[in-house]
C-alpha cells in the first residue's frame, strides 16, 4: 500500500538460453540496466541496478529478497526459472518505508513454487546452448608480423639490426619447412569457434490434505572455447558443473497450524584458474 511502482514478470519469460538469471532480466523489464563483464563460467553474473544508482561508496545493487531473506546476486544467479512462482521488482523510492535504506536502489522479491494438492506432477526441461565470442581480436599472420616488426625497428633506428631476415620471411611464405620456418595460427590452435552448454531441470510436486511438496533438482554444465590437446592427460579447459537442489514442504499439523520447511543447496565442481 505504500509502494507506488511494482513490476512483475511472468517466470516463463525468463526461460531463455542465458548464462544465469541475472542476465535474463535485461531487456524484459523496464528501467533495468544490466552489464555483464565476463563470460567465464562462475564469473558471469551481471551487475544490474534499477532506474539509477542512488547511493555511492557502499551498495549500488538492489536489495534481493528470496522469501523475505536477504540474498546475494550469486543466489539470484543460481535460481532456475522453473522453480520461480513470482518475480517482482519494487522500483519506487518509497520502498525504503518497508525495507529501510537498503531498499533505496530498488527491491527484488522472489518466491518459489509450492506443492499443490493432487497427484504427483513431473516436469523436465533440458536446454542446450551454444556460446561463442561476440567479437574476436584480429590477429596478424606471421609474415605480416615479421615485416611490421622489421619496419618498427627501422623507424626507430635506421641502422638497427633487423629481427627477421628476408631469407626467413621468404621461406615462411613458400612453406619450405614448417618446423624451421613455422607459420602457426595460434588463435585457431588454442580456441574453438563455439562451445556447448547444457542445463537440466527436474521437479516433482503434489500432495494431499495433510502434506504438500515441491522437489526440484538442476544440473548445469558450462564450458569455454579453449581447445584441449588430445595428447594431454589432463583437461585444461575452464569448466563449471553446478548441481542444485530445492524442496518446499507444507504440513498441516492442526486445522489452524501449518509447518513449512524450505531447503536449498548448490554444489559447484569448478575446473579452471584459481584466484586467492
Amino acid at each position: 500500500s505504500v509502494v507506488a511502482t511494482i513490476t512483475t514478470i511472468n517466470p516463463d519469460n525468463l526461460k531463455v538460453p542465458s548464462s544465469n538469471l541475472t542476465t535474463s532480466v535485461e531487456g524484459r523489464m523496464s528501467c533495468i540496466i544490466a552489464q555483464q563483464r565476463s563470460g567465464e563460467p562462475g564469473k558471469d553474473n551481471a551487475e544490474f541496478f534499477i532506474r539509477v544508482v542512488t547511493t555511492f561508496g557502499y551498495k549500488t545493487e538492489p536489495l534481493i529478497l528470496i522469501y523475505n531473506i536477504e540474498s546475494t546476486s550469486t543466489d539470484l544467479a543460481r535460481m532456475q526459472p522453473d522453480d520461480i512462482a513470482q518475480f517482482s521488482i519494487l522500483k519506487d523510492a518509497t520502498a525504503t518505508a518497508l525495507y529501510g535504506s537498503r531498499g533505496a536502489n530498488g527491491v527484488v522479491l522472489i518466491s518459489t513454487n509450492d506443492g499443490k494438492e493432487g497427484q504427483a506432477r513431473i516436469n523436465i526441461r533440458f536446454d542446450e546452448a551454444i556460446s561463442q565470442p561476440t567479437k574476436n581480436v584480429k590477429m596478424a599472420d606471421p609474415v605480416t608480423y615479421m615485416r611490421l616488426l622489421n619496419e618498427a625497428i627501422r623507424t626507430r633506428d635506421p641502422l638497427g639490426k633487423l629481427m627477421y631476415s628476408e631469407h626467413k620471411i621468404q621461406n615462411t611464405i613458400n612453406g619450405t619447412n614448417h618446423y624451421v620456418y613455422p607459420a602457426n595460427d595460434w588463435y585457431n590452435m588454442l580456441f574453438k569457434d563455439f562451445t556447448n552448454n547444457h542445463r537440466l531441470n527436474f521437479n516433482v510436486s503434489g500432495g494431499g490434505k495433510i502434506a504438500r511438496y515441491y522437489l526440484a533438482g538442476t544440473v548445469i554444465n558450462d564450458n569455454v572455447v579453449l581447445k584441449v590437446y588430445k595428447k594431454n592427460d589432463f583437461n585444461n579447459n575452464v569448466r563449471l558443473n553446478r548441481y542444485m537442489l530445492r524442496s518446499n514442504v507444507h504440513i498441516n499439523i492442526t486445522p489452524t497450524t501449518e509447518a513449512v520447511v524450505r531447503l536449498s543447496g548448490a554444489f559447484d565442481d569448478y575446473n579452471g584458474p584459481h584466484q586467492e
